[in-house]
């Protein structure tokens, strides 16, 4: 089970003067607020997240994920890091292991993507990937245990995202600008894929989080496309706080086999305060 990159889904899923990018073609994208004073994070911001598994017998928490943001320069250029970092826990790699990481870097003005990398260990399958950012493509370097190394140029304009920086993306969206019951849609780049999914937003609902409470949130649901882990029957469900950091503290979807949730279990170093607990 891929849970690390359902994970960046779903907190891809799995979310001052707000800012609405716009690409040549005319095309909106997410309605996001990109000045790095309005940002929902900061340098030094970590999120660990509790991966819950439920298939016949298996009814656990079995995996961690491990959400990391810092400041740093890349190629002269002050930008963001962000990382992603998800594996199953030891006693469960008997029975499905993995490692997942995944790196992005983003402009800390504008937000606009410079690199990402994935490493993906899933059992015998390994997959690496590296993308460097052009002006009106992506450069891909993708190397699996299937189809070995390869190269390949990915189409972007301005709305295109690896799914890394997608998932910063999300949590600076203005929700001002959404309408509950919308669907809107979104584009990212993973492997060698371009892919377009489509979200809801549902609004303000009060979800009750293990170990925080009842949490004030932003409510979303992904439609995922179908394939080796989701059914594309059923959507992909997120809530992300309602205050100033938009913290994805929640998610839950069904897959082929089984179904995964995913909780906030701690959370250092954010920008604003964890104000959206009311008991």
């Amino acid at each position: 089970m891929r849970l690390a990159r359902l994970t960046i889904t779903a907190v891809a899923a799995l979310l001052a003067a707000c800012v609405t990018l716009g690409a040549a073609d005319g095309k909106k994208c997410l309605p996001v607020k990109v000045d790095t004073k309005d940002l929902a994070f900061k340098g030094g911001e970590k999120l660990v997240f509790t991966i819950h598994y439920k298939w016949g017998l298996i009814n656990a928490d079995v995996a961690q994920a491990t959400l990391k943001v810092d400041s740093t320069v890349l190629n002269g250029k002050s930008c963001y890091h962000g990382s992603l970092r998800g594996k199953t826990q030891k006693v469960y790699e008997s029975v499905f292991k993995l490692k997942e990481d995944f790196d992005c870097w983003f402009t800390c003005d504008g937000f606009q993507p410079m690199k990402f990398t994935r490493d993906c260990r899933e059992g015998g399958y390994w997959c690496t990937n590296l993308y460097t950012y052009k002006q009106n493509h992506i450069e891909a370097l993708i190397n699996n245990s299937r189809k070995g190394e390869f190269t390949v140029e990915l189409p972007k304009d301005e709305c295109t995202y690896d799914i890394a920086t997608m998932l910063f993306l999300i949590r600076n969206m203005d929700a001002s600008k959404l309408t509950p019951g919308g669907r809107y849609p979104m584009t990212y780049a993973c492997d060698h894929h371009i892919r377009n999914i489509y979200f809801r937003y549902y609004g303000i609902e009060e979800r009750k989080i293990s170990g925080k409470g009842v949490v004030r949130c932003h409510k979303f649901g992904f439609e995922m496309p179908k394939g080796e882990t989701f059914d594309g029957e059923s959507d992909l469900y997120a809530w992300l706080t309602d205050d100033g950091n938009r913290i994805p503290v929640y998610f839950v979807a069904p897959l082929k086999i089984g179904q995964v949730r995913g909780r906030l279990y701690d959370a250092s170093g954010l920008k604003h305060p964890f104000s959206s607990i009311v008991k």
